[in-house]
């Protein structure tokens, strides 16, 4: 429940927004910022199994171990709630009025059942559970990561999640094509897709469309539309010719050397600004091209007129990349988890006995479960058998 509330394996920094530093050192340190690989949790998971397995296996052992059933004695017999009498009946001709039931012992007369199978669901469940945290914890020997790409930048590789951070070697490469996003009137984000190429020895073996909730699976590994982010774009006309520069980016010609080095989204209220950086004299300076105000947008450079002609904004796209080796197993296990459930909801074992008498059969019979369901089906064999019961 604690690794569900609390975000796992996130970067320091996300956590410093949300908790203080004592905090997160403690959160840490009791491993609640990475539950799931955590050994203590690895360690509880491992003793449920065999708390699992053992309950289960003393269970079987007198499902599979025991003896056949015996027949109750008459006097128990004639006390149990469902029973009736076929005078001058033989247990033969009882035992064919039970069509469905199956011979499971004969003393003194004839034991028969039904519904055998359900006896198994509460172990098909045990089992499946077991199964699915065994898949769990296969999928430990996965990964998860990150990648953020610009418009037709390719990456071979993503940035583990979580405190132990590092680089996974994908196998292939990601390449983004485009990125689109939709707001809402509020300013909110309100879709956004990556239309990407897996890369795979040189070559294009897929192009899809990766939006949330709709990954792209390639070789065992999962894409997903995650994140976003934005970064201003500035598009100056410098001696005629059209330039766009990103944050940090930078111009060389000649003797002109441009860097982008700061932006703000208004200037002392008149608009966004750009500060560029450049050498004149062997000396650093810095002028601020305002884009609202015309005397400030433009200014010549060592000779060369630098105009600021518009600001824009470029997006990225953030990919979470991961890889579960176990989920074929978990899936499996969830299957079997529903086909338990199915048994031990829908199926009930019921047993009769016919026991053999020189005036007739005394029939009876007992279910597991279901007994109201189990007891309109007798009244229809009592029914059928025209039997007078004593």
């Amino acid at each position: 429940m604690v690794g569900t509330l609390l975000p796992q394996q996130a970067r320091p920094e996300e956590y410093m927004q949300k908790y203080a530093e004592s905090t997160h050192a403690i959160l840490r340190f009791l491993g609640l910022t990475d539950v799931f690989h955590s050994p203590w949790f690895i360690c509880l998971i491992g003793l449920f199994v065999v708390n699992l397995l053992l309950c289960t296996a003393r269970r079987l052992g007198g499902l599979f171990g025991g003896a056949a059933p015996r027949m109750p004695d008459k006097k128990s017999l004639s006390v149990m709630p469902l029973r009736f009498f076929l005078e001058g009946a033989q247990v033969e001709q009882a035992a064919g009025l039970f069509k469905g039931y199956k011979a499971c012992g004969e003393d003194q007369g004839r034991i028969l059942e039904k519904g055998k199978m359900s006896r198994y669901g509460v172990y098909i469940i045990h089992g499946s559970i077991v199964i699915i945290l065994l898949g769990s914890l296969i999928g430990l020997f996965g990964y998860r990561g990150f990648v953020m790409l610009g418009k037709g930048d390719v990456r071979d590789s993503a940035t583990k999640r979580g405190s132990r951070e590092g680089t996974i070697p994908l196998g292939f490469a990601i390449k983004l094509d485009d990125f689109k996003i939709s707001f809402y009137p509020g300013g909110e984000p309100k879709d956004y897709v990556s239309r990407i190429e897996v890369i795979d020895g040189g070559k294009t073996v897929k192009t899809a469309e990766v939006r949330v909730n709709h990954p792209l699976s390639y070789k065992g590994t999962s894409i997903y539309q995650a994140s976003y982010d934005s970064s201003p774009v500035f598009l100056f006309d410098i001696g005629g010719e059209e330039v766009r520069l990103g944050q940090g980016g930078t111009y060389k010609k000649g003797p002109l050397e441009l860097m982008v080095v700061r932006f703000e989204r208004s200037i002392h209220n008149f608009g966004p600004g750009v500060q560029l950086a450049y050498l004149e004299g062997g000396e650093t300076k810095t002028f601020w091209f305002v884009r609202d105000v015309p005397r400030l947008s433009e200014r010549e450079i060592l000779g060369v007129p630098v105009r600021l002609k518009g600001i824009g904004e470029e997006f990225a796209t953030g990919l979470e990349v991961a890889r579960d080796p176990g989920i074929w197993v978990v899936w499996t296990g969830f299957a079997l988890i529903l086909f338990g459930l199915y048994i031990n909801f829908f199926m009930y074992y019921r047993r009769i006995y016919l026991l053999g008498a020189p005036e007739g059969v005394l029939v009876a019979g007992t279910s597991s479960r279901n007994k109201e369901a189990f007891k309109e089906e007798f009244e229809k064999w009592r029914s059928k058998a025209h039997g007078i019961e004593r």
